[in-house]
Parts: C-alpha cells; structure tokens; sequence
C-alpha cells in the first residue's frame, strides 16, 4: 500500500503510462456518470432536471399563496419564520415526486422501443456532462480557496484537466445574466 501511495505521489506510475493521476480522477467520476446515464437514460436525466425546475418555479410561486391562507391560523411570528419552508417542502417534494414518477413510466414504454437504445446513448453523454460539471465546480471552488491544482511544481501534459477545469466557469459565466431576473420573476408573492 505504501508503494502504491508513494508511486502517486512521485507521479512515477502516470507518467509511466503518460496520464497524469489527476486526469484519472477527472475521468473515473465522469464514466460513472455515464454508466449511470446510459442505465436511466436522456428522458429521465432530462425530467429530474425538469422536475427539479418545474418544482423550484412551482413552490415559489404558491408560497405567498399559502402564506396567505394559512396566516389567520398562527401567530405572525410562525407564519415569517416556518411556513415558508413548510410550504415550499409541502408543494416541491410531491411534486418531484411525481414528475421522477411519470418519466419511469415514459422510459419504460420507449426502451421497448428502437428509441430505447438512443434514449440510453445519450443519457450516458448527458451523465458524462453531468459529472464534468460536478468535477469542474469542484475544481472552481478548489481555485477560490487557493489549492492549486495542478501543483505549480508538476510538469507534463494534461488531457481533462484543461477540458474540464473551464466548463462550469464558462457556463455559470453565461447563465449569470439570465437566472437573477428569471429568479426575481419567479419568486415575486401570486397576486390574488
């Protein structure tokens, strides 16, 4: 065992095979991801994310709502601290819920399908992504904090590092001007 720990620490193995450790570790969580993508396939990975979505929207938008019709019924000081969460909780998770619900029921009729092994196909690049933008997030926050990675101290080519490091920079970049507003829309209290 301290081998193998000392051959990583030296870089000795990697460089032996040309890949650096830390594209291992890139790459390792990104195949998981898309093993798991292929097995649920792009309509449920495409449906949690609208589940998700649809929720979110949902929950915000009937919170004043409910604020407002259970408010006579306690004290001002429950009703600003706790029911905002309860009936976000109240509304989100059935929600989500049943949504996750009728995309297995969709996947299921359309895996006997010829669509069934396209729906796999791209579910697993989409997984692939997934993770990439989980790892690259990661990467970000190791960035802000001052881990440098790689260690200013290793040389040699890199093959996902530079891939992967920029990919949630760039796509949080884009998304900046667009979510506040959408946001800010979305959580304004229902007129009644």
């Amino acid at each position: 065992m301290l081998i193998l720990i000392d051959l990583l620490k030296i870089n000795s193995f990697s460089t032996f095979y040309s890949v650096k450790v830390i594209d291992i570790f890139i790459l390792l969580p990104i195949l998981w991801g898309a093993f798991i993508g292929y097995q649920r396939g792009i309509i449920i990975e495409v449906i949690s994310i609208l589940a998700f979505i649809i929720s979110v929207i949902i929950g915000f938008k009937t919170l004043g709502v409910a604020s407002d019709w259970l408010s006579p019924y306690m004290t001002s000081k429950v009703t600003d601290r706790v029911l905002p969460y309860v009936g976000f909780g109240a509304v989100f998770f059935p929600i989500v819920y049943l949504i996750n619900k009728l995309g297995w029921v969709l996947r299921k009729s359309i895996k006997a399908t010829v669509l069934g092994q396209f729906d796999s196909l791209v579910g697993a690049l989409v997984g692939g992504m997934t993770w990439a933008f989980g790892i690259s997030i990661i990467l970000w926050l190791g960035s802000a904090i001052g881990v440098q990675i790689p260690p200013k101290n290793e040389k040699g080519p890199y093959y996902l590092l530079p891939i992967v490091k920029p990919f949630a920079p760039s796509i949080i970049e884009k998304a900046v001007d667009k979510v506040p507003t959408q946001i800010k829309r979305f959580s304004e209290p229902h007129k009644s």
